[in-house]
């Protein structure tokens, strides 16, 4: 499970479900709650949190060439983290690679550790396809619904 360390920068509610952005490692991450600020007192704007997600729910993209500055990539997916691929281990039907957050410059940026990693497993077909290797640069994307929070 990758597990990173953030700070809530903004909430939107309706009925009881509430559309979270924090900031984790230097990056803007977005999350569906299945809850609201009135009945939790935990979720509030300046509130410390974890962000967590499965390795099985990153998925990988290239850049596009050339980059573009409003956004990585012109799709649904909210989280799109500009990263380093750090490690590939490759395995008969899976490769699990190891990905280096790329720092971002927000203004309400927390301090970014010097390494912060998650990893991802994706088919070994999908890596061969995209032709992956050791520090090339990829995008990651983790869909909303897949990304959750918890807090102490």
């Amino acid at each position: 499970m990758n597990t990173l360390n953030g700070e809530i920068t903004a909430i939107t509610t309706e009925q009881s479900i509430s559309l979270v952005k924090v900031i984790a490692e230097g990056h803007l991450f977005h999350s569906l709650v299945l809850d609201a600020p009135g009945t939790s007192p935990w979720l509030k704007e300046g509130a410390p949190i974890r962000v967590l997600f499965k390795e099985t729910e990153v998925m990988i993209a290239l850049p596009p060439d050339p980059p573009s500055a409003t956004s990585p990539l012109r799709i649904s997916v909210r989280n799109q983290l500009p990263c380093r691929i750090t490690a590939i281990t490759r395995g008969a039907i899976l490769c699990e690679l190891t990905l280096s957050l790329t720092p971002q410059s927000t203004s309400t940026q927390l301090s970014v550790p010097p390494a912060a990693f998650i990893r991802s497993i994706i088919t070994g077909a999908a890596c061969e396809s995209l032709g992956l290797k050791e520090n090339q640069d990829v995008i990651a994307l983790i869909k909303t619904n897949e990304v959750s929070l918890a807090h102490d």
